[in-house]
Formats: structure tokens, sequence, C-alpha cells
């Protein structure tokens, strides 16, 4: 299983815990690592771990420093298959002063919204003409225009960012139609340490993933790790623990009908996976 990782703000001990038994790892953002990521994930889980910037990880330029080990770990504007799934990164937040998008702000308004406003360009404009910290951490037009070129290079199972698209109350509209330029069936993201569910325009499945870390007293890590399995065909099991039950629930995304089940653990849930959904295949045709 893939495990995504909500913003761990410094805290990894429950996300570690969690990614020792899982085939990849991704960090949605807000890593803020205190020491070298790698030295803190460890040889192993560093090995099978993708990340993105999160909006605070350039609060201190030393966040940034502690993931250069990694650079090559980053899934911004990048697309990697893992189990067979193919995955896209967008890192990083919407910024008042940069771009000037509002949440109803669509993709096709993106031309006539600041273009001139790019990572190069606001160097340019600063005396020592460097990046500032917050150009790492901030979304520009043009990652979004390479996100949405995307689709006609590769296929997009999953996209993840740190932003949130118009699920979420404080999400943006055009995020939402980035992800429907790509067709991916599911957006995976962090920020604002809420686990929830959602399906937005075009059929896409929408998984808010809430703070893996433990800094908060009343926020609870599990709400911060989420998984997806893929299974024959192309099939894909979203997964989540269910806190008022007590158990992992799953249910397999764009498959309508199929309903959603819970297990003890993860292997569990996985080896029922397998029955419920060769069973729906059999039913489907049948009918």
């Amino acid at each position: 299983m893939i495990l995504f990782v909500g913003d761990t703000h410094g805290d990894f001990e429950p996300m570690l815990e969690a990614a020792a038994s899982a085939t990849a790892v991704i960090l949605l953002g807000d890593q803020e690592p205190l020491d070298n990521l790698a030295s803190i994930l460890g040889p192993e889980i560093a090995a099978k771990t993708w990340w993105i910037f999160g909006n605070h990880d350039s609060d201190d330029p030393e966040y940034l420093t502690h993931h250069a080990a990694m650079a090559d770990r980053n899934l911004h504007c990048r697309v990697v298959e893992i189990d067979g799934l193919r995955i896209a990164g967008l890192g990083g937040t919407f910024r008042s002063n940069i771009l000037g998008v509002d949440r109803q702000t669509t993709l096709n308004d993106l031309p006539q919204v600041r273009p001139q406003d790019t990572r190069q360009s606001l160097a340019l404009i600063r005396k020592d003409k460097k990046l500032a910290p917050q150009d790492h951490t901030s979304i520009f037009p043009e990652d979004l225009n390479f996100m949405a070129r995307l689709v006609s290079k590769t296929r997009v199972d999953v996209l993840v960012s740190h932003e949130a698209p118009e699920s979420h109350r404080l999400g943006y509209r055009i995020l939402g139609d980035v992800v429907r330029a790509l067709k991916a069936r599911i957006h995976v993201h962090g920020h604002h340490h809420e686990r929830y569910d959602a399906m937005i325009d075009g059929g896409v499945r929408v998984a808010g993933v809430g703070m893996s870390g433990m800094m908060i007293e009343w926020l609870q890590p599990r709400d911060g790790l989420f998984w997806l399995a893929a299974y024959p065909g192309g099939n894909m099991l979203a997964t989540g623990y269910d806190r008022k039950r007590k158990m992992f629930r799953g249910e397999f995304v764009d498959l309508e009908g199929c309903t959603s089940f819970t297990a003890p653990d993860l292997n569990a849930l996985q080896q029922e996976g397998t029955v419920i959904l060769e069973t729906f295949l059999k039913r489907s045709k049948c009918l």
C-alpha cells in the first residue's frame, strides 16, 4: 500500500511507524524537518519516500536545507509510477502577493491573472537577484501550466498537493481544474489538518488528509494517514481510519455500486478488498 502522510510539522514518529509496512510513502507538505530529512526517515524509509513542500516549509530557511539531501525525491511538477499508479505532485500554496488567484479563479482565467509572476521574474526585481525562501513553497503560473500540459504526455491516476481544491471551504477551483485536466481519478491533499472525503465536478474523488504529527493534543495522528492500494485492472482502493468504528475503512475508487467495507487492520482490509472486487466484477459481467 502507498502511504500518504499529512502535515507532520516536525513530528515524524506516527508516520514512521506506519511507513514501515508501506510500499511507498508520499509526504504532503509542512514536514518542517528539524534535521536532515533523510536522517530522520532512516535509509529504508527514505528510499521509498517522495515529498512536496507545504507553505510552512519555508518558515525557517533550515527547513529547506534539511530537504536538500532528498531533492531528487521532490514530486513537485513530476509524475512517478508506484505500484502501477501514475502519481503527479504539486507542492506549495497560493500566496496573496503572488499570482493573485481567488477561490473561484479557473484554469482558463490564468493567462489574464498576472502571468508575469514567475519565480525568476520575482527574483530579478530583488537586490540580490535570488529566490526568496517562500518562492520555493508557493504555486506559480508556470507550475499550473506545466501540470495542465501533462495530460498530453502521460497518464495520471492520482494528483497530490498541499493546497486544497474546491471540495474544501478554503480550497481553490483552479486546482480542481488541474485535476480535471489531468483526468486523474483521485486528488489527495493536506494543509488544512482535516480528514474528509468528497467528490468534485468531473467525478473526481478528493481525500483531505489531516495532521499526522502530535503537536496539537486533540488532533488524531491517524487522521493524517491515508493509503491507496493498486489492484488488477487499474482498480484502486482508498483507505483511511474510521475513528467512530475504530476500524480501517476501504472503498474502491470509480467503482459505482461497490460498497465500502471495514477491517481491523490494513492486511485484513486488502484481503477483504480482493474478495469484494472479484465478486463485484463477476456480478458486473453477468448484468
